[in-house]
């Protein structure tokens, strides 16, 4: 009996999924008779002896390592500072000021957050007082953020929502 289209590419389908499957036998199991073979044999009997698949739990406790504890002089005021965020919220107004643009509360957010969409953010610890660093910083990102604030006003202000 000749067979179709569809059966030739389920059984080369399956060859390639199951190629020990397919040498095993001889002839590919398609359809019907692949619930035959299973009931006969057994999963095992298609698949072979392949070992149990490790679970997360098994997985996790295989790489567990005890605790390694490095001694680190405990710091007061040390703070975790997203920089972009503090340098958008800072330039706002001084930026907004040499735009026509709304200035309420709901526009200088919608501005913020577009041009913090924009930037990469750039996390750092630093002390609450480190004003040296923050120069630092500002100086480095001026461009960037000033780019992405520009860039914030002008489709707020071409399409505001209120």
């Amino acid at each position: 009996m000749a067979k179709s289209r569809s059966e030739i590419d389920k059984e080369m389908m399956y060859r390639k999924i199951m190629p020990s499957a397919a040498k095993k036998g001889g002839n590919v199991v398609t359809g019907a008779d692949e619930s035959a073979v299973t009931m006969e044999t057994g999963a095992a009997g298609l698949m072979g002896n392949i070992p149990p698949v490790p679970t997360a739990a098994s997985m996790a406790k295989a790489i567990r390592r005890p605790a390694v504890s490095i001694p680190v002089k405990e710091e007061q005021n040390m703070v975790l500072v997203n920089l972009m965020e503090e340098l958008v919220i800072s330039k706002l107004d001084a930026t907004l000021d040499r735009f026509n643009c709304c200035k309420c509360d709901k526009c200088k957010k919608d501005i913020a957050a577009l041009a913090l969409n924009r930037l990469k953010p750039h996390y750092v610890v630093m002390n609450e007082q480190d004003d040296e660093r923050r120069r630092k910083n500002e100086e480095m990102f001026a461009s960037e953020v000033t780019s992405a604030l520009i860039q914030a006003i002008l489709m707020v202000k071409k399409e505001p929502r209120h």
